[in-house]
């Protein structure tokens, strides 16, 4: 996924950028490495978990520990 791929679908959290698009982890519960994989139909920008991340996209943009 490209930074600007639409996701469509997610809940309220991960439209907001504050869970895993994948697999719904709450980043203000859970630390875990997480990087932005596109955007919600809002515009916000969303993240996935690096374990849930393609390998490519793991390599080329790192993870973000927040």
């Amino acid at each position: 996924m490209n930074h600007d791929t639409i996701i469509a679908g997610p809940t309220a959290l991960q439209a907001d950028g504050l869970a895993c698009v994948v697999c719904g982890a709450d980043y203000l519960r859970v630390r875990v490495p997480h990087l932005p994989v596109g955007r919600s139909v809002t515009g916000s920008q969303v993240f996935a978990c690096v374990g849930c991340c393609p390998d490519d996209a793991r390599r080329v943009s790192g993870g973000v520990l927040r």
